[in-house]
């Protein structure tokens, strides 16, 4: 299976600054421009409200492209509005509380930052997923090698950065401000990640 792109919302949507209606266009556009296999909706500093609203104008988005749509440690509010999973960090007894609260149908990822030791443990837990320092390609090519939960490189990446990564083994990227900061828009971003990947499966 080749590497895929795993897209993180702005930190800006969450804390107001960028309009929702605004994003949405963006992000529809990013949605239709390639393969993009999960997004991950950020919550630090939104409102309930405001939550809500994100999830139900862009939960169908992305669940309309077959991209998962999860959201950051809101586990009560994913199961209530048909969200594909959620992301956390990998603390392991809330990965087990999670674990059995979410079922095996939920996606659940987390956030191991360059921890070897988080990442096991949130393996063997049954996370679907671990974040891992896409500055440390080492780390990757290590999980890659020995371990068959899929990782996902985050962190600072962008498109001079990915050969490396997707060399290293890593299952997914999670560009962020290289996507939506885009020279040329999101569009031509995920164009871009997406025609690195083809291309690296070819090799």
């Amino acid at each position: 299976m080749r590497c895929r792109l795993y897209l993180s919302t702005p930190p800006e949507l969450a804390s107001g600054a960028l309009p929702l209606e605004v994003f949405a266009k963006d992000f529809k556009a990013a949605l239709e421009a390639g393969d993009v296999a999960s997004v991950l909706l950020l919550t630090a500093g939104a409102s309930e409200a405001d939550l809500r609203g994100q999830i139900e104008r862009l939960r169908p988005l992305a669940q309309d492209r077959d991209a998962a749509f999860l959201l950051e440690g809101r586990a009560d509010l994913a199961l209530e509005t048909q969200c594909d999973g959620v992301h956390v960090p990998a603390n392991p007894g809330a990965l087990k509380a999670l674990r059995q609260a979410l079922g095996e149908d939920m996606i659940l990822g987390a956030d191991c930052d360059s921890s070897r030791h988080l990442a096991m443990l949130a393996g063997e837990i049954g996370a679907d997923y671990v974040f891992l320092d896409s500055r440390d390609p080492e780390l990757i090519a290590w999980w890659a090698e020995l371990m068959e939960v899929p990782c996902v490189a985050h962190g600072g990446l962008d498109l001079e950065s990915a050969p490396g990564l997707i060399a290293a083994g890593a299952d997914f990227l999670a560009p962020d401000t290289a996507i939506w900061r885009h020279p040329k828009g999101p569009k031509a971003a995920v164009k871009a990640f997406n025609k690195l990947m083809i291309e690296a499966a070819k090799s």
